[in-house]
């Protein structure tokens, strides 16, 4: 699959959440994970918005769901990742210059 620059992030997970959870519902979580949106509304169970929240907490799903597999889950991010690079770059431009 090509990657394009709309992509927010990537989910990469084992068996153990697939088995249990819709690619939909998964990128749902992980949306309004790192949005800032589910520790705004489940702050008992949600306590940030980074990446390892957003995987915690699809971990977490899986697990209260039955999910009798391994459960692996890795978020990455791409958008924060992209502006970080930019700023570096910008920086180095700024510096160099």
């Amino acid at each position: 699959m090509d990657r394009t620059d709309k992509d927010e992030f990537l989910i990469l997970a084992s068996d153990g959440l697939w088995d249990v959870v819709s690619n939909d519902v998964a990128c749902k979580i992980a949306r309004n994970c790192l949005s800032g949106r589910a520790a705004s509304k489940y702050p008992e169970s949600v306590s940030g918005s980074t990446a390892a929240d957003a995987a915690a907490l699809l971990v977490e799903l899986a697990i209260a769901r039955g999910s009798k597999d391994n459960i692996s889950v890795v978020v990455v991010e791409l958008r924060r990742l992209k502006s970080r690079a930019a700023a570096v770059i910008k920086e180095n431009r700024t510096r160099w210059h």
